[in-house]
């Protein structure tokens, strides 16, 4: 079986909604991650087979194929095709997966895979709304409730027993990862700074809060529901960013003199309860886990998505993980989620901070909205 490598990956630092990046075109936030991707892989584009890229809100700057958009408007090869798909949170986690399909089929030996947000340009008030106007028909809404994510991740939270204050100490602990993780040079190998005019625009994610503290989280008032269990210090931000990821098959690997971060072992892409959602990534990981043989005690570092507290406190409560292999480098809480760049992010960092661990076997998985869920499990070159 043909074997599929990330030889390369890198990301915007990722900037609050309406901050560093407000004047900046998403095109031009993909684009970075392209070339940046590029440029770490040291691969001729022309060499590129194909490319993948995740953006939920395909309108104004994001429509129209921003993938391919992104890719023109750095002067590359025309001849490289490129797609822009939606599937939510985990978008650009199903680009690459679809990416990893493309070479095993044959179709492809080099792809590029990765996605976009930019929530300052892209509104987000739209979801969950019923109607003509909206992206729930009457019909769907006949058979599903359809509601808000935050609305799901109540209903995760009581179906599973998640407290405020468990929500509360993860966020907070989400927020001091990350910190933790930009000290100690855990990012600087995977970001690529956006310029304009020669001026970087940001060198940090821009969310990230290293004072919190549960004091301070217990103070914030919850967002969904007066006595509910999401508020500002563990939900996930708001964001604009984009990340990007080259994929070769083997034998391109040496055809190209490109040397593998990792290996990709398996991927799955599965559908839950729509009114619930946040519990996708228990279904992923026990598919992906079936699949392949392995188990939870064999993965060395995991990432599970951090739309909300919610879903990770779900996951580790199903499985009885502890927390000291899962997310050590913050996620979506405190680094920010532009929705169409997270998945790509998410498994990108995964790459690198397994081969900075020495090497060995981890698993990334993601929810989105909807109900469907993502997993995907890579080995260290």
């Amino acid at each position: 079986m043909t074997r599929v490598a990330i030889v390369s990956g890198v990301r915007t630092p990722i900037a609050k909604k309406d901050k560093a990046y407000r004047d900046v075109h998403p095109v031009d936030l993909l684009a970075t991650s392209f070339d940046g991707a590029l440029a770490a892989a040291g691969i001729d584009p022309a060499n590129v087979d194909m490319g993948l890229a995740g953006a939920t809100g395909q309108v104004g700057g994001q429509a129209q194929n921003i993938g391919r958009n992104a890719w023109l408007s750095s002067g590359l090869p025309m001849t490289v095709p490129i797609s822009t798909l939606d599937a939510q949170c985990p978008s650009s986690q199903l680009a690459t997966h679809l990416g990893v399909a493309s070479i095993m089929a044959g179709d492809a030996s080099v792809v590029i895979t990765g996605g976009v947000e930019s929530l300052t340009r892209v509104p987000t008030g739209i979801a969950g709304t019923v109607g003509e106007d909206g992206p729930i028909s009457q019909s769907l809404h006949a058979h599903w409730d359809m509601p808000h994510q935050g609305e799901a991740a109540e209903r995760a939270a009581d179906k599973y027993g998640i407290t405020r204050e468990a929500c509360d100490e993860y966020g907070v602990r989400s927020h001091l990862a990350a910190h933790a993780a930009w000290e100690r040079g855990a990012f600087d190998d995977e970001t690529v700074p956006v310029t304009v005019d020669g001026t970087v625009l940001l060198n940090r994610d821009e969310g990230i809060r290293p004072d919190s503290s549960v004091e301070k989280a217990g103070k914030l008032p919850s967002v969904y529901r007066p006595d509910g269990v999401n508020n500002a210090a563990n939900s996930s931000q708001l964001s604009d960013g984009s990340a990007a990821m080259i994929l070769a098959s083997e034998e391109a690997c040496a055809r190209f003199g490109l040397t593998p971060l990792a290996w990709i072992r398996s991927t799955t892409f599965v559908g839950n309860d729509p009114d619930i959602i946040f519990d996708g990534p228990n279904d992923a990981t026990a598919k992906i886990l079936d699949r392949t043989g392995l188990t939870l005690d064999q993965m060395k570092l995991i990432d599970v998505h951090e739309a909300y507290a919610v879903p990770v406190l779900i996951w580790q409560e199903h499985f009885g993980v502890s927390l000291d292999r899962v997310n050590l480098g913050g996620g979506a809480i405190s680094i920010g989620h532009p929705f169409g760049a997270t998945g790509a992010r998410q498994l990108l960092h995964l790459a690198h901070a397994l081969r900075a661990a020495g090497g060995g076997i981890g698993l990334s998985t993601m929810c989105g909205g909807g109900g469907i869920a993502t997993a995907t499990i890579i080995e260290s070159a």
